[in-house]
């Protein structure tokens, strides 16, 4: 069994501000922190896929490591449109957190029950998604050498959102990431963030799911002809379970309060006993 948490796009700014005037940003990553470190059973590890920064430089990236610094499982990164490879790489390099090295900066997570690759959509001083020939050589070398089952991590969604603002990059980035997954059966899903707002969408065969952001959601936006709506709250961690070959996800929200509303204490019953119930044995 592996339980893998994902956050993204947190947009962390310098230390006493918040993102737009409006987005407390660093007490969102903080709560997501302490919500991991609640979660029993134990997450294994946690997958950031991008953003971590609202502008890349020491102070932002030292202000998202001293929110990180509690965090009682392993986490890995991969940069965003807003992140700069080159400096997350430099100023995380003492550690595991970034593993990956230039050019490219994508790297693989070996884990018993599945390979996560770590992809780099960035492109430089860019919202824009790229993904070159040096990023699709290393992809297929990497998916030709293991037919172990595997997930994709990536920043940019690879998929239709439905999504005016999104998509009005195109699909020509990811349309040979596309051409490569499906030759590879043992890719079982993606998982992207970026767009502010959870979709569940397709690239051929394979699931993606772009999971909504911890700095702030952006909603109400699927037309091109208006503009989407800010909304300064995040969302939970989201949790991807992988149990006898099977994967599923969802939000995982762990409020401090959530051993005080257990609902065997809120109806006076056994667990044992609301199990039962559950299973209809009782009457």
């Amino acid at each position: 069994m592996t339980l893998l948490v994902q956050i993204t796009d947190t947009h962390i700014v310098q230390r006493g501000t918040l993102l737009y005037g409006m987005a407390d940003t660093a007490r969102h990553l903080a709560e997501a922190v302490t919500q991991i470190n609640a979660m029993r059973p134990r997450p294994d590890l946690v997958l950031h896929t991008g953003d971590l920064v609202e502008h890349p430089g020491p102070r932002t990236y030292s202000h998202f490591r001293d929110l990180i610094a509690p965090l009682q499982v392993p986490i890995y990164l991969m940069p965003g449109n807003h992140d700069d490879p080159a400096i997350m790489a430099e100023f995380f390099g003492d550690s595991d957190m970034v593993p990956g090295e230039g050019p490219h900066y994508q790297y693989v997570i070996e884990g018993p029950d599945f390979r996560t690759l770590m992809l780099n959509s960035h492109f430089d001083n860019s919202e824009l998604p790229f993904f070159g020939p040096r990023r699709l050589q290393w992809l297929e070398y990497e998916l030709e050498s293991s037919d172990q089952p595997t997930l994709i991590a990536i920043h940019h969604p690879p998929m239709w959102t439905g999504i005016g603002f999104i998509d009005m990059v195109g699909r020509e980035w990811f349309e040979n990431i596309g051409e490569i997954v499906a030759q590879h059966p043992q890719v079982f899903k993606i998982i992207c963030g970026h767009g502010h707002v959870d979709v569940s969408g397709m690239l051929g065969c394979v699931p993606v799911q772009m999971a909504g952001a911890i700095a702030h959601q952006l909603i109400a936006g699927r037309g091109m002809d208006v503009a989407p709506s800010f909304d300064p709250m995040p969302v939970p961690p989201m949790l991807h379970h992988w149990k006898d070959g099977e994967f599923v996800s969802g939000y995982y929200p762990w409020p401090a309060d959530a051993d005080a509303e257990r609902i065997d204490r809120s109806s006076n019953m056994a667990w044992e006993d609301l199990k039962d119930r559950m299973r209809g044995s009782m009457k």
